[in-house]
Order: C-alpha cells, then structure tokens, then sequence
C-alpha cells in the first residue's frame, strides 16, 4: 500500500496534530483516512485509536484522551512509553506555520488512494457488467475528503451564538461590552477607530490592547505611524498610571523601573503570559502579505496572538494598484476582514475621517476619508470626537457609529485623557443621530457643550437635549 513514507516523519506528525486540534480537518478526512497511510507503526496506533473513538463517540479525541486511551490500553511498559513521548512531542513540537501545505497534501493523498481503490474494485465489476455499481463506488470515491462545513445550523447551534461561546475580547469599556458589543469584538470580526487627525485613534488601539492583556490575551500591534519605542511609552503610562512626558524623561530610570514591576504583576496572574508585541513598517510599506508573513513568523515562535490590532488601514500598502484610490482602501479594509476570519481572530483597525470629521464633537460615517465602502465589512465603528470644547475638558464625545453586535447610532461622553490614557465612558447616551437630523454640526458642537457643562446628571443632560430641540422645531 502506498503511504506517507515520502513526505516524511515530521509531515506525519503534524497531519495527527492537526487532526487532533481542527475538528473540521478531522470530518473531512478520517472518512478516507486509512491507519496504514502512516508508515511509521507509532503513527499507525495512534491514528487508529483517533479513527476508533471518533467511530464510537462521534467526536475527535483531545490529546489527554489519546493519553488516557495509551496508558489503559497498552500493557507493553516499551511501547506504552514510546507512543506516550510521541503524543507529547507531537502536541508540543509542531510547526504550525504549513498547516494549509499539510492539510492539503493529506486530502489530496487521501482522495487519490480512495479513487484508486475504487478503480481497482471497478475491474472485476467491469467484468460482470456491473455499471451502476461502478458509477456508485466512482462517485463516492470522487466525493470523498470533501470540506464537512455545511455552515452554521440555527436550530442545532444555539448555543454557538452565547458568549462563552463566542469568546469575545472585551474593549475594557464595561458599559459598552455589556450592553452595547454583547461582550466585546470576537473571532473573525473586524472594528474600526474613526477620527480625524489628531482626534486618538492611536491611543484608542493602544487602549484595545492593554484591555486584551487585561484579559490574559496577547496582541500584535502593527504600526505604520509611530515607532515601536512611543506606542511602548503610552501603554507603560497606561499600566502605571505616570505621565507620558515624566516616561520621556525618565533619566535614572525611576519611573522606568515601576512600569516593569505593574506590567511583571499584571502578567503573573495569568497562565497564559499575555504580551503585546509592536511591530512597527514605514508608511505605506507594508501590505497584507507582509502582515501576514510576521503573524506565521510569530506562530512559528509559539506566539499565538489572541487579538490583532492594525494602526491604521489607510496606511497599509495596496496588494491591487487602482486609479482610484479609494478603491484601494476599499480592498485594503476587505483583507483586513477576511484575514480575521481566516485566522478565526478578531481584528481592530482604525480610518481617518474627511475635513468635515475635523473639530467636530459627533463624527459620523458621512465623514469617512475617501471611500464610505470601508464601513461596509465592519462589524464595530466607534467615532471618536473632539472638538476644541471638548479637548479643553480632557473629553471626547464616543460614537456607535456602526454594530452588528448591538445598539448603534447612539453617543457617549467621557474622558479623554492622553496624557495618561485614561479614557472613560460615561453611563448615559444620547441619541446622535435626532440631534443630526435636526442641526447643523456647529449646533450639534454646541449642545455637546451645554450637557458636559450641566453637571446634573442623567435628568439634566436629557433636558438639555429635548431643549435644543423644542427650539428648533419653533
């Protein structure tokens, strides 16, 4: 029988740990998958085993049951310990950056041996004129090792769809995670950071990913703006609470000091040891085969990334070159989104806004720089908002400008506060969208005004609005 024998012990090895950690890879080949594929006869025992829980369970064996079947089934001491060494070197020593090339050649081999044999057998039924058996056994053959995704039952996946199951990555914003992004951004989702020049966007993402440290999640920043040193500098004053300019002049490494400590302490506490790696591209440099080549770099380090922050979109090189370029960035931003579902990660990006985004307190996707098409994949679009007022009380009005994970189309105030990152979100919103309808952005500035203004609360601030309103419908 033909077998793996050419591609390999470690090409083995990783066909079994793929088989083990993606379930849809398993459904689609242990229908064709034969144990004396393997030509080693540790992989032959190993496979078998999988083949025979999946037959008897319905599932895939994790590699602690694959521990467990080995430690109860296999009496011989040698063999017992030898194919327990291969199941840990096969679960800690992978490679993973060729999965695509692996599960590929595997299908591939699976289903030439299926048609082979299904020729073979045709011989003889050749002979006996039997032609419906033969059509049956070459059509089974040729539909063997297809992909089992049938895509996402409504009924059969309820489940699926809760949180716990989702996964999401909090945005670290409380009130807006719990009520508004039904837990934050999840695997194979894309948001986006919309403001004008100058407006945060930067330190917005820098947020995102103290949040997902926070978490015990680690995050790649790519940036295409700032060097790696100044986004490092924002996120040590974030961990200890030091101003930016005391870090920047931090001679004697005083300060420096106790940002290592609280960021020490803040990993200690999780398993996972969560990190923040920056990678910093000159502007325009960089496209999506150069993202995607550091984050299969990363992996092949063991560094697995939990959440993918790019700072920004429109400063990513084109793959396609277009006359236009808003069609660029339309194609830049529908990579991003297809990237995130690839590497079943959740991705956040940030847009610059057109002039009219510009010293205004709601920014709204009719501001969106040069093409409003890059809205259209996203899954969250938060606007940030900072009009002169605004930035002169340490504020910045938040806008739901998009979400398929909620409510939209409503505005927050909060702080906004570079200096130490310390950006908040105020509890009650208001409906943006009423006062755009019904005023001009210099009146919609001034209202903004008048609630941050009023420190009366929830029943003032809703005053406030229903009166600018009542006098312009007078």
């Amino acid at each position: 029988m033909t077998t793996f024998e050419k591609f390999g012990d470690q090409f083995q090895s990783k066909v079994i740990y793929h088989i083990v950690t993606d379930k849809l890879f398993a459904l689609q080949v242990l229908e064709i998958l034969e144990p004396e594929f393997f030509s080693n006869d540790s992989f032959v025992e190993i496979s078998r085993q999988i083949i025979d829980w999946n037959e008897k369970y319905g599932t895939i064996p994790s590699f602690d049951n694959l521990n467990t079947i080995v430690k109860t089934k296999y009496e011989d001491d040698i063999e017992r310990d030898y194919l327990l060494q291969l199941i840990e070197a096969i679960q800690k020593g992978i490679n993973v950056t060729d999965k695509r090339f692996v599960i590929d050649e595997t299908v591939q081999f699976c289903k030439q041996q299926a048609m082979k044999n299904a020729i073979l057998k045709s011989v003889d039924l050749l002979k006996r004129e039997q032609y419906n058996d033969i059509y049956t056994i070459v059509q089974q053959a040729m539909s063997a090792g297809q992909a089992k995704d049938i895509g996402h039952s409504f009924v059969e996946s309820i489940m699926a769809r809760t949180v716990a199951e989702r996964h999401p990555i909090k945005t670290g914003f409380d009130m807006w995670d719990n009520n508004y992004f039904a837990g934050g951004l999840s695997a194979g989702e894309l948001g986006i950071i919309l403001g004008g020049t100058g407006a945060g966007k930067s330190f917005m993402l820098a947020q995102l990913a103290y949040a997902a440290f926070m978490q015990g999640k680690t995050s790649v920043f790519y940036s295409f703006e700032l060097s790696e040193i100044p986004i490092g500098l924002r996120l040590d004053s974030k961990f200890t609470g030091i101003p930016l300019t005391k870090l920047l002049l931090d001679i004697d490494g005083k300060h420096r000091d106790r940002a290592k400590q609280a960021i020490l302490t803040q990993q200690s506490k999780f398993e996972s040891k969560p990190n923040i790696i920056i990678k910093e591209y000159p502007t325009k440099t960089a496209s999506m085969s150069t993202l995607k080549n550091h984050l299969q770099h990363l992996q092949a380090k063991n560094i697995k990334p939990d959440l993918i922050i790019v700072d920004y979109a429109d400063l990513m090189k084109p793959t396609t070159r277009y006359k236009d370029k808003r069609f660029e960035l339309e194609s830049i931003v529908e990579n991003l989104r297809g990237w995130a579902g690839e590497e079943k990660i959740p991705i956040w990006t940030a847009s610059q806004t057109n002039r009219d985004g510009l010293d205004t307190s709601v920014v709204t996707l009719k501001t969106i720089s040069e093409s409003l098409a890059k809205a259209m994949v996203a899954d969250l679009i938060i606007s940030i908002g900072r009009s002169p007022q605004l930035m002169e009380q340490g504020r910045a009005c938040y806008y739901i400008a998009k979400s398929r994970l909620g409510r939209d189309k409503i505005a927050f105030t909060g702080e906004f506060d570079t200096s130490v990152m310390n950006f908040t979100v105020d509890e009650e919103g208001f409906d943006a969208e009423t006062m755009i309808n019904h005023q001009n952005q210099e009146n919609i500035n001034l209202a903004v005004r008048d609630i941050l203004a009023n420190p009366g609360g929830m029943v003032s601030r809703s005053s406030a609005i229903s009166e600018l309103l009542e006098g312009l419908d007078d």
